[in-house]
């Protein structure tokens, strides 16, 4: 037999609002940078032989441009870790916005590790972006 795990109210309100709450930073962040993007452009190329050649300064901007994808992928991970643990998805103690059939067993455990080996790989993804970064912008400056 299958365990349903009930519908929490407090859940589905508090994730309609984180929903609406990131669609509106988002919308305002990208008509922020669509308003600003000619003032933008010409401040980097303005600075692009400062930053070319303080290629650190680079690298510490990019960390923090992806530091919530960092912290997402962290979020993720400690599911993936809770599941394993319990062998059960949801793990225990996670209200759920719909009623939602729980998978245990080998069967949660295995959810558990997708969930781990896709959070590992969008940490991994984020943490190599600011190297990337900091090898152009040297390999830039060795052209200058």
């Amino acid at each position: 037999m299958s365990t349903i795990q009930k519908a929490d109210p407090g859940a589905r309100r508090k994730a309609i609002w984180v929903i609406c709450a990131t669609t509106l930073l988002g919308v305002c962040t990208i008509l922020a940078l669509e308003s600003f993007q000619d003032e933008f452009q010409s401040l980097l190329e303005r600075n692009i032989d400062f930053l070319v050649k303080n290629s650190i300064i680079v690298f510490l901007v990019s960390w923090v441009l992806v530091s919530p994808v960092l912290a997402a992928g962290t979020y993720l991970l400690s599911i993936g870790n809770r599941t394993v643990r319990a062998q059960r998805f949801p793990p225990p103690g996670y209200a759920v916005v719909r009623d939602t059939h729980v998978i245990g067993g080998s069967q949660g455990r295995q959810r558990g590790r997708v969930i781990q080996w896709l959070s590992l790989l969008l940490l991994f993804s984020a943490a190599a972006i600011p190297f990337v970064m900091w090898l152009v912008f040297r390999s830039l400056a060795s052209r200058i």
